[in-house]
C-alpha cells in the first residue's frame, strides 16, 4: 500500500471519527440521552465543543447559529431547502404554528423567543417525533430544524432514514457525507451503532442519524439548517 493511499485513509477516518463524536454529543443533549454525558470520553468532548449554558437574546442566538454553521458548508449551493415539509428561509413562524397546531403538538417557547420545541408529534407516520426544536429569525423565518424521532419498531426507523436519504439526494443533491450502512443488522450489531448521512452544501446543511441506544432500542435525529446569502460589502 503507498503512502499516499494510507494517509487518505487515515484522513477518512479522523473525518468520520469527528463526525461520529458530533452526532453522538447531540444526541447527549436530549433528554433521554443526557446519561450519555456521563461517559468520560463524551464529557470531554461536550466542554472542547464549548456547549452553550444560560440564556441568549434572540439576535446573538441566530448571529453564533451563523458563525458556527460557517464551518459545515460546502461550496455547491442546493437545488432545495427542505425541513419536515417546510421550506427553511421562506416558512413562517405562523405557518409553522398553525402546522403544530393541526398536529396537537405540544408547544412552548425555548429559553430564546426565537425558538420553538414541541414534543410528542404522533401523525408523522410509523417513527413518531418525540422533540422537536426550530428557530426562527428576526423575519420569523424558519431557519432550523431539529428532530428526534422514537418507534417500538426499530425496523420503522431504518425504512425512515432509507427513505429520507433517498428525498434529500433527489431534492436538495447527493450526500456529501456517509458512515456507516443503513441496515438492522449494521444497526443490531452493538451499542452505540452509528450511521450518519450528511449534505453539506454552501446555504443548507442536513444530517440523519440512526443510533442505538441498547436496551432502550433505535432512535433517528434528524437536523436541517440554512444559511443566508451574504450580505453586500
Amino acid at each position: 500500500m503507498s503512502s499516499k493511499t494510507t494517509l487518505l485513509k487515515a484522513a477518512a477516518g479522523i473525518g468520520a471519527a469527528a463526525l461520529l463524536a458530533t452526532a453522538v454529543l447531540g444526541v447527549a443533549h436530549t433528554p433521554w440521552g443526557r446519561p450519555l454525558l456521563r461517559l468520560p470520553l463524551l464529557s470531554a468532548l461536550a466542554q472542547q465543543a464549548g456547549c452553550p449554558v444560560g440564556s441568549i437574546t434572540p439576535a446573538a442566538f441566530e448571529n453564533v447559529r451563523q458563525v458556527k454553521l460557517q464551518g459545515e458548508v460546502g461550496l455547491t449551493l442546493a437545488k432545495a431547502h427542505p425541513a419536515l415539509g417546510f421550506t427553511l428561509g421562506q416558512t413562517r413562524r405562523s405557518a409553522v404554528e398553525q402546522w403544530a397546531k393541526a398536529q396537537r403538538a405540544s408547544c412552548k417557547a425555548g429559553f430564546v423567543a426565537s425558538v420553538l420545541e414541541c414534543d410528542n408529534i404522533t401523525g408523522t407516520g410509523s417513527a413518531n417525533i418525540s422533540s422537536l426544536r426550530l428557530q426562527f429569525d428576526a423575519a420569523e423565518r424558519l431557519v432550523s430544524v431539529d428532530l428526534f424521532r422514537a418507534s417500538r419498531d426499530d425496523q420503522a426507523l431504518v425504512v425512515r432514514f432509507q427513505e429520507l436519504a433517498q428525498q434529500l439526494d433527489a431534492s436538495v443533491g447527493p450526500a456529501t457525507s456517509n458512515v456507516g450502512t443503513p441496515t438492522l443488522a449494521f444497526m443490531k450489531q452493538s451499542p452505540l451503532q452509528t450511521v450518519v448521512r450528511s449534505y453539506g452544501y454552501r446555504d443548507y446543511v442536513a444530517s440523519a442519524m440512526l443510533l442505538n441506544l441498547g436496551k432502550r432500542g433505535l432512535r433517528l435525529r434528524e437536523q436541517y439548517r440554512w444559511l443566508p446569502p451574504a450580505a453586500p460589502a
